[in-house]
């Protein structure tokens, strides 16, 4: 894998001034933070649990909320029959009668002057607080690898870009500044040193080429699992349990994501109690009964693959589906956990960061008494409930991170509180307003 920078990048453009427009700013929601709707009907799939909804609790709900799966075809040409339809600023759904509305990106999308076209967030509208700059919401589908939607957003850039040059009738380049929440800034980071490359099918890694310094200057990452979360663990054996608001999402329909295995801790920063453990080595997960090839999940596999008449050749698809998904995430990791020994010119990377909250940093490697169903936490450390502090900052051994800080602020908020803190986001808004030159 190529580890050194290419430095036939594009000139960038003059160090800004009082005298030039602000950077526009570009939001990016992590993982679960855009609403998916139906091809066919526009149906809602995630996001809005009000009358209509796709319940994935039926086969037709199953096949639009997981991806598909297919022996030996490649993850990035298995397409799916719904859609990402805006980030979700306000999350809708119906409690015993009652509509009920609870903000997810809203406060930092209308902190930031994000006009959404969804209209996914709170009428309560707040001034634009980020010095005028124009604002865009870049929803993604988060259920895909990162690397598939790097080459969306990189796609998306180019749009604003032509939209805001007819705006200011002028062809000079634009530039970026881009926020970034959980998963968001994963694909953030793989943007700015990967571009708009697929990941190599033979596991030979991405080529480092900075495509993404292009069009980026400030990354402002919050809460971002750098080095993975227990928490993915959790969700791939047990699913998203259900709650008032919506239905349970099981966990053969969060294995069929291969975004959501990018999200793995790393082996060597030793996630289980018990010894050495790879949580990207498929036997792992087939010699533990977890995941989308469990045994005891064959009729959510037979809900998921209707088509597929025997049980065992839908759990042969499955077994070659996980393999194949982390197969991708070793190669993403690999290439995400290099150490960054070169930063274009006026690239910036930021880090808001949770630290005040109990968060899982380890399980047991052992059978808990409910058997192989399971997750069980055996330590915790500070973060924000779901990613530790020392995760998102990529901490290593030897106290050092290999990504280039250049800097790190600390809130006492949960993961999506980070999106609602108000001093946080008055930082995140004084970094977006700062006319320092680069």
């Amino acid at each position: 894998m190529q580890t050194s920078a290419n430095s036939e990048l594009s000139p960038r453009s003059a160090a800004r001034t009082s005298e030039t427009p602000p950077n526009p700013v570009i939001v990016i929601p992590g993982v679960l933070g855009s609403r998916l709707v139906a091809d066919a009907d526009s149906a809602s799939i995630w996001g809005e649990w009000r009358s209509g909804f796709k319940d994935p609790g039926s086969g037709s709900g199953a096949k639009l909320f997981g991806l598909p799966m297919a022996l030996d075809e490649p993850l990035d040409e298995l397409r799916s029959r719904s859609r990402v339809d805006g980030t979700l600023g306000i999350v809708r759904g119906t409690v015993v009668g009652v509509p009920v509305q609870i903000t997810a990106y809203g406060s930092v999308m209308s902190a930031l002057g994000v006009e959404s076209h969804a209209d996914t967030f709170s009428a309560e509208r707040e001034a634009p607080a980020a010095a005028g700059a124009a604002a865009f919401e870049y929803s993604y589908d988060w259920r895909r690898s990162l690397d598939e939607s790097a080459i969306d957003f990189k796609a998306f850039l180019q749009r604003v870009t032509r939209f805001l040059q007819v705006q200011r009738q002028s062809t000079e380049p634009i530039r970026f500044d881009v926020v970034a929440h959980s998963m968001g800034g994963l694909l953030l980071r793989y943007f700015l040193q990967f571009g708009g490359q697929l990941l190599p099918y033979d596991g030979g890694g991405p080529r480092l080429n900075w495509e993404g310094s292009a069009y980026i200057d400030k990354a402002i990452i919050l809460g971002t699992p750098n080095a993975g979360s227990l928490r993915m663990v959790e969700r791939l054996v047990r699913g998203i349990p259900g709650n008032p608001l919506h239905p349970a999402y099981g966990p053969v329909l969060i294995g069929t994501m291969p975004a959501g295995y990018m999200l793995l801790p790393r082996r060597r920063h030793a996630p289980c109690a018990t010894g050495d453990v790879d949580l990207l080595d498929p036997e792992f997960w087939l010699a533990r009964d977890w995941g989308i090839a469990a045994s005891w999940l064959e009729e959510d596999r037979a809900r998921q693959m209707p088509g597929v008449d025997s049980p065992g050749k839908r759990l042969e698809i499955a077994e070659d589906h996980l393999r194949k998904c982390l197969r991708n995430a070793r190669v993403f990791q690999e290439a995400m956990d290099l150490p960054i020994e070169w930063v274009p010119p006026g690239v910036e990377f930021h880090l808001f960061v949770g630290n005040a909250t109990r968060t899982p940093s380890e399980f047991a490697g052992d059978r808990g008494d409910r058997g192989d169903r399971d997750v069980r936490w055996t330590r915790h450390e500070p973060g924000d409930g779901t990613v530790l502090a020392s995760s998102a900052r990529l901490d290593e051994a030897d106290g050092r991170s290999p990504i280039p800080w250049m800097s790190i602020t600390g809130s006492g908020a949960g993961h999506m509180g980070l999106l609602k803190d108000q001093k946080l986001l008055r930082g995140v808004v004084e970094l977006l307003t700062d006319m320092s030159p680069d």
